[in-house]
């Protein structure tokens, strides 16, 4: 009979027992490779997006912003997207972000 039993949550990002901080940040249900490909911007212009051959980074090309590599734990944050303090959520082909931008999908 056990007497004391722990239970560990292995991720790919970062390995974290379940209960501290870092843990609930760190994980997302949003994998980047969802945003990967070319997406058309509200405002003209096409958001390209790419995942490293390590999964851990995105790189970002937007056509006012330049290109940017971020982390994935940082880009993909909880259920939605964090691309420099905007919030974006992605539902079927479209991210919307808290500032009114929609990007949507190219085929």
């Amino acid at each position: 009979k056990l007497e004391h039993t722990s239970v560990w949550v292995v991720c790919l990002v970062v390995c974290r027992p379940p209960w501290s901080r870092e843990f609930s940040r760190a994980m997302s249900t949003i994998s980047p490779y969802t945003t990967q490909g070319k997406w058309s911007h509200s405002s003209g212009g096409e958001i390209d997006i790419n995942v490293d051959s390590t999964g851990q980074s995105v790189i970002i090309n937007h056509p006012t912003v330049g290109k940017q590599t971020l982390e994935v734990r940082k880009f993909c944050a909880g259920d939605g997207l964090d691309y420099f303090g905007f919030k974006g959520k992605i539902e079927g082909n479209k991210i919307t972000w808290n500032n009114g931008v929609v990007w949507t999908k190219l085929a």
